[in-house]
């Protein structure tokens, strides 16, 4: 629960600082409404808290024009990723909705922050879908109008997953993810 309300917290605090109108539903709201689309590779290094060592991760992230709210100035991507990894022979599939208030730190460069949830699939014999709850910052370099590359830090905190018959373990992991993508 503590997870929850920190990332609530971060969320509602970020948004206050703004101090700008919002919109909510643009996407229902706003006939000019845009979703902005990219599309990214991700390849990265991701550790399990409790583990002794981490792994390699790769995946795909699609980010748009978050369309449950819009601040008057400030960008809203909800980033969409999905991210693999294995090690010691657990396969974990990790499917997060991640939105970040985007800060223009000049006309090329964009910093992100924000919290997220998602969903984590293993290939476990005893777990079932493990819930995750995210938080995380994002660093955005726009080559062009089309390509741009990036980074993520990001840290989930999870539900235990019954790894084998009465062995429950904590997923809880951090992340850092290198990004190369385009807009649309």
């Amino acid at each position: 629960m503590k997870r929850i309300v920190l990332s609530t917290v971060l969320l509602l605090a970020t948004l206050a600082h703004a101090e700008r109108e919002t919109t909510l539903f643009p996407i229902i709201t706003d006939a000019d409404y845009c979703p902005e689309p990219a599309v990214a590779l991700l390849v990265g290094y991701g550790e399990r808290e409790k583990a002794s060592d981490g792994d390699y991760m790769y995946g795909l992230e699609l980010s748009l024009a978050c369309p449950a709210l819009q601040l008057e100035t400030l960008d809203i991507r909800q980033q969409i990723s999905l991210v693999h990894q294995s090690k010691h022979g657990l396969r974990m599939t990790s499917l997060e909705f991640n939105p970040h208030v985007m800060f223009d730190l000049d006309e090329k460069v964009q910093l992100g922050v924000g919290p997220g949830f998602g969903v984590i699939a293993t290939d476990a014999d005893e777990t079932d879908l493990i819930v995750g709850i995210n938080v995380g910052a994002s660093l955005r370099y726009d080559i062009d109008a089309t390509y741009f590359v990036g980074a993520e830090a990001r840290y989930q905190w999870t539900t235990d997953a019954e790894l084998s018959k009465g062995y429950e373990r904590s997923l809880d992991n951090y992340r850092t993810l290198l990004k190369v993508g385009m807009h649309f």
